[in-house]
């Protein structure tokens, strides 16, 4: 392992030792580091990855169970069997 890939993942290939949040236009409150969107973007496309994230961003905002997830990386709430994608996929 690089000593650039360790500074990059972490000391053992986990969590990055820096904090970067990508800038997503008129989404304030879900959390996803630039690698993490562009891995949604590709795998998602970008009109579901934007259903998704504006009805995660509302959940956030409104529910009381959301408030506990605020300012926290929110990646994991977008697996593919999700509530999430499955909720974005059913949105008109």
């Amino acid at each position: 392992m690089s000593g650039t890939a360790s500074i990059e993942n972490g000391k053992k290939g986990g969590r990055p030792k820096y904090h970067t949040k990508a800038e997503i236009p008129g989404i304030n409150l879900v959390i996803l580091t630039p690698v993490q969107y562009n891995s949604l973007l590709e795998k998602y496309g970008y009109e579901l990855l934007k259903k998704a994230l504006l009805i995660l961003e509302n959940w956030l905002k409104f529910s009381p169970k959301g408030s506990k997830y605020a300012g926290k990386n929110n990646y994991g709430h977008f697996r593919s069997d999700g509530w999430v994608i499955n909720s974005a996929k059913t949105k008109n």
